[in-house]
C-alpha cells in the first residue's frame, strides 16, 4: 500500500480504508472496498458497522503495520481467507488452511437445499392414500369371505395375496416407526472444512452427518471446525476416497458433494483458487467430470429409500453431469438451482432408488 509521506503521520480507520480499496482498485483486485473494510477489521478487532463509528480514533502504528502487510498479501492474489485463517459461512466462522478449499457463498445454495429436504417431510399424494385405502378394504373383505371357508376351499393365490399384503403392511409399519425415531443421515463427499455437514447439524436436530475426505490434513481442520462450534459429537469424519472406506451396511438420507470439477489449466479460473486453493480440491481430471462419474455410479449402493443426491456443479457442466445422471439411473427426477449470479450451480436427484 503506498501511502507516501503519509505514512508518517496518523492515518484514521475510513481515510486508511478508502485509501487502501483505490490502491488495491489499481492493482486489479475484484472486490477492493469489501476487502479493505474486512482486513482493517480484524486488524482493530470491530465488525464492518463499528468501523464507521471509529472515525476519530488514529490505528495505532502496530495496527498500521499489520494492515499493510495484509494489504500487500492481497495484492499478490491471496484471498482474505486465506490472510485471516478464517472464512464466514451459513453465518458460521470456520478455519480455514492452506489443506482446504475457502468455503464459497455458492455452496450456501447447496446447503439451504439440504436444510429444505430435511425441514420439510414430502407429504403422500392423495391418490396414493386413496389407492391404498381401497386396496386395504378390498383385502379386508376378501379376509372375511375366506374366513368362512374350509382351508381346503380357498384357491392358493387367494391366500397367497392375503399373506403377502399382511406382510408388506407389517414392513410398512416398521418403516415408519424407525423412521419417527431415527436421526436422519447426511453424508457429504469431499468435506474440506467440514462447512456443508457443519452448517446443517448447527442448524436441525435430528440429523448426524458423516464427512469424507481423501486428505487427512482437510480432515483435521473438519474435526477442529466441529469441535470449535460444538458439533463434533454429531459429525463424524472419515479418510476415504468417495465411497471406498464406507461400509455397504451405511444408508443415508442425502448424499452431498461439492467434488473437484476445475479443469487444469483454465485461463479463467482466478489467481486466488490456482494459486491458494488445494489442488486435490479443484481439478477433475481432463473434463473436469471424473469425479462426478464416480459419486454418480456408486451412490445408489447408500442412499435409503427416498433420499436424493446434490451436486455442486461449475459453470457450464449442467448438461454434461446430467446425462451422466440419465445414463445411470434412467427414472431418476433432476432439477437445477441457480446461483446468485444465474449460474446452474446445483443438481438435485431423486428416485434414484
Amino acid at each position: 500500500m503506498h501511502m507516501g509521506e503519509r505514512s508518517e503521520r496518523e492515518w484514521l480507520p475510513l481515510e486508511l480504508v478508502k485509501t487502501s480499496a483505490e490502491y488495491l482498485t489499481a492493482k486489479g483486485i475484484p472486490t477492493p472496498r469489501l476487502d479493505a473494510e474486512v482486513l482493517l477489521c480484524a486488524v482493530l478487532g470491530c465488525s464492518r458497522v463499528k468501523l464507521y463509528t471509529l472515525y476519530a480514533e488514529p490505528v495505532s502504528s502496530e495496527g498500521l503495520a499489520r494492515y499493510r502487510e495484509m494489504i500487500r498479501r492481497r495484492v499478490a492474489r491471496e484471498p482474505v481467507s486465506r490472510i485471516l485463517g478464517k472464512r464466514e459461512f451459513m453465518g458460521l466462522e470456520f478455519v480455514v488452511t492452506p489443506d482446504v478449499l475457502s468455503p464459497r457463498p455458492e455452496t450456501e445454495i447447496l446447503v439451504e437445499r439440504v436444510l429444505q429436504f430435511f425441514d420439510v417431510t414430502p407429504k403422500q399424494k392423495r391418490s396414493e392414500i386413496i389407492s391404498r385405502e381401497r386396496e386395504r378394504k378390498s383385502i379386508e373383505q376378501l379376509k372375511e369371505q375366506v374366513a368362512a371357508l374350509r382351508a381346503d376351499e380357498v384357491p392358493p393365490e387367494v391366500q397367497e395375496a392375503i399373506t403377502r399384503y399382511e406382510a408388506e403392511r407389517e414392513s410398512e409399519l416398521e418403516e415408519n416407526d424407525a423412521a419417527a425415531v431415527r436421526d436422519r443421515r447426511l453424508l457429504d463427499l469431499g468435506t474440506g472444512s467440514g462447512c456443508i455437514p457443519i452448517s446443517v447439524v448447527c442448524q436441525l436436530g435430528g440429523v448426524v452427518a458423516l464427512g469424507v475426505d481423501i486428505s487427512r490434513e482437510a480432515l483435521r481442520v473438519a474435526q477442529d471446525n466441529a469441535e470449535r462450534l460444538g458439533v463434533a459429537q454429531k459429525v463424524e469424519f472419515r479418510e476415504s476416497d468417495f465411497f471406498q472406506a464406507l461400509d455397504p451396511a451405511e444408508k443415508f438420507d442425502i448424499i452431498v458433494s461439492n467434488p473437484p470439477y476445475l479443469v487444469e489449466g483454465d485461463s479463467a479460473i482466478w489467481p486466488e483458487v490456482s494459486g491458494y486453493d488445494p489442488e486435490l480440491a479443484l481439478y477433475g481430471g481432463v473434463d473436469g467430470l471424473a469425479c462426478y462419474r464416480l459419486i454418480i455410479a456408486g451412490c445408489a449402493d447408500y442412499l435409503l429409500p427416498g433420499g436424493q443426491l446434490l451436486l455442486e456443479l461449475g459453470a457450464g457442466q449442467l448438461g454434461a453431469v446430467t446425462e451422466l445422471v440419465r445414463e445411470a439411473y434412467p427414472g431418476a427426477e433432476v432439477e437445477s438451482i441457480d446461483d446468485y449470479s444465474g449460474i446452474q450451480r446445483v443438481l438435485v436427484v431423486r428416485n434414484i432408488c
